[in-house]
């Protein structure tokens, strides 16, 4: 494998915690490209086992290239709330229930940059490339920096990894695989995964569900609609919308629950269809 060239500039890695990211330092090892900053932006939601897998990486990147995995957080008033105190406190619900991505922006975004700003102030650096960890099936995704003095890299969609190819690079490093990465009340969150959560980790679910109760969208709200005319006049329209819950608009995770354990229910309730065994004596 040729050694590929390294960025003349400060390489930072936005790292997530998640399978892509993990497999990217792999990758980096493997090609001998040694990052200057490593950052990992928490939003105190964070599944556990994301947690965990953070703590490992720590160990590595000091052993590998004998860096700080850092941690870095958005603060309000100089303290940590946290998204889920941020929802608890406004009564909302994270904006991606909204359509919007704006949670990631101030928790993820947001605190990397501003810590990468002051690395590359004390290093005397104008510009810096940012790696992310978006693998070959999410080339979709890929833009460049909004920022002038940024460069964004995606160093597995170059190499043409896909999400196989980022399990193998994680075993072929000995690491144990990540999980997915993500908040435990994210609403991009399948129903499959909201159950999951109820198993694994029933105290984390009542967060959510607290979150979900409290939020002012909970209930059907009234709206003030401004319809324009074919005249060029406008009228104002009173319009009822929909409760909106962490699952969006007209999906709440409490309903989903409650339907999960009705069907529960009547599987339970239903007699099965007796087979007669020719080995049971009774």
């Amino acid at each position: 494998m040729s050694k590929p060239k390294q960025p003349l500039h400060l390489l930072a890695v936005a790292y997530g915690g998640g399978t892509n990211s993990t497999a990217m330092l792999c990758g980096f090892r493997e090609r001998d490209i040694k990052p200057d900053l490593i950052l990992f932006a928490d939003t105190g939601a964070e599944m556990p086992h994301t947690y965990e897998h953070l703590e490992v990486m720590q160990d590595k990147v000091r052993e590998w290239w004998g860096l700080e995995l850092l941690v870095v957080r958005t603060l309000r008033a100089g303290k940590f709330e946290g998204l889920a105190g941020e929802c608890l406190r406004g009564h909302k619900l994270p904006a991606l229930a909204y359509g919007s991505k704006a949670c990631s922006v101030k928790y993820k975004s947001q605190p990397q940059n501003a810590v990468l700003r002051r690395f590359m102030k004390e290093r005397g650096n104008k510009t810096a490339t940012r790696a992310i960890g978006f693998d070959a099936n999410e080339a979709h995704r890929v833009k460049p920096a909004i920022e002038k003095w940024a460069t964004n890299w995606f160093p597995l969609v170059e190499w043409g990894w896909r999400r196989a190819d980022c399990v193998e690079a994680i075993k072929r490093n000995n690491l144990p695989q990540p999980g997915k990465s993500s908040c435990y009340f994210c609403p991009a969150m399948k129903r499959s995964e909201v159950l999951q959560l109820q198993s694994d980790n029933p105290d984390l679910l009542n967060v959510a569900l607290a979150i979900e109760r409290q939020a002012k969208c909970a209930t059907p709200q009234t709206r003030e609609v401004t319809i324009e005319q074919e005249d060029g006049s406008s009228r104002t329209e009173t319009r009822m919308m929909p409760a909106r819950g962490l699952g969006g608009e007209g999906n709440k995770w409490a309903d989903w629950l409650a339907m999960d354990a009705a069907q529960a229910k009547l599987l339970l309730d239903i007699e099965p269809h007796e087979i007669p065994c020719g080995c049971v004596d009774g």
